[in-house]
This record gives structure tokens, C-alpha cells and sequence, in this order.
């Protein structure tokens, strides 16, 4: 074979090698965290939390340039640029989700009152077709996660009503509405 040939596919797996550093860094790190939370009760979050990923990528990055046996300036500046690209990447992509479905995250709630409101507005089985999450969260008593049209557009419902208190059948209910 040829020795040239031979050095340039072991330069090849170790940024393939690089590469998984930085996805396992932000994998292994939050496994850490979630097992530290559930098993401990242990909650790092914020700052801390990124300490922590960055620590756990340190000694994979260490480990890997242990593994990789490759000791150059220029390999090492590549391989942090490989890995770390790929840990930021998934971490902000992550981190973007999150936001984004926080901010998106609604639900609806029913709460059976124990006496009769003073102010009060009756839902008819017809208004009830119309609106099938009043009914389900009637039903279920928890709250129950809806799209952000279909809470609008029973928020706006009720407001037209005049009251997001409500008889339904013999029961008066708080109907609640939830964001993240």
C-alpha cells in the first residue's frame, strides 16, 4: 500500500473521529444532566449547565487527541474547529427548538368550582361542537394542549361572552388559559 495514501485516511478518520467528539459532547453531557436531576435531584441549569458541556467536551477533545496520536499545531486547530463546530451547531439548534416550542406551548384547563359564580356564562352543546377543547378539558379536568389558533380562537370566544367562567350541565367551571 501506499504509505502517503494510508497517512491521509488516518487524517480522514481522525476528523470523522473530531466530529463525534463534538456530537457526543453535547449527547453524553445532557444524558449527565438528566441522570444527575432525576437520580439526585441535582438541577444544573443556566450557566453551570454550559460549564458542564464544556467540560465534558474538554475531556472528550483530550481523549480524542489521545486517541488520534497526532501531535501538529495545525491538526489540533482543525480538530477543536471540527469539534466544536459541531457541538455549537447542535447546541444552538437545540437550544433554538426549545425556544421556539416554549413559545408555541398552550394549553386549556377546566376547573370545577365548588359554588355558583356570580358572574357566569352558559355553554350550549352546540357552542360546545364548536369548540371541542372546552368540552375535553370539562371532561378530562387537565389541561389540555391546543395549537395557538384554536386557544385564540376560544380565548376570543369566551371574551365575547363576557367571562371565561362557565355552566356546563349542573357544574360551573374556570376555564383557564395556559402559555409557557
Amino acid at each position: 500500500m501506499n504509505p502517503k495514501m494510508d497517512k491521509l485516511n488516518n487524517i480522514k478518520w481522525n476528523y470523522i473521529l473530531f466530529l463525534a467528539v463534538g456530537i457526543l459532547s453535547f449527547y453524553i453531557s445532557g444524558f449527565l444532566l438528566g441522570t444527575l436531576s432525576e437520580t439526585y435531584g441535582v438541577g444544573i441549569h443556566g450557566f453551570a449547565a454550559v460549564s458542564f458541556m464544556l467540560f465534558i467536551y474538554a475531556v472528550l477533545l483530550a481523549a480524542g487527541l489521545i486517541i488520534s496520536k497526532e501531535r501538529s499545531l495545525s491538526f489540533i486547530t482543525k480538530a477543536f474547529a471540527i469539534s466544536f463546530a459541531a457541538m455549537f451547531l447542535i447546541s444552538t439548534s437545540f437550544f433554538a427548538w426549545s425556544a421556539y416550542d416554549h413559545v408555541n406551548s398552550k394549553a386549556i384547563s377546566a376547573d370545577l368550582l365548588q359554588t355558583a359564580p356570580d358572574k357566569f356564562v352558559v355553554l350550549t352543546e352546540q357552542e360546545l361542537d364548536e369548540y371541542p377543547v372546552i368540552r375535553e378539558a370539562i371532561t378530562s379536568q387537565q389541561p389540555v394542549k391546543v395549537d395557538s389558533k384554536e386557544w385564540e380562537q376560544t380565548y376570543d370566544f369566551l371574551g365575547e361572552k363576557g367571562s371565561s367562567t362557565v355552566k356546563y350541565g349542573d357544574a360551573y367551571y374556570d376555564i383557564g388559559f395556559i402559555t409557557a
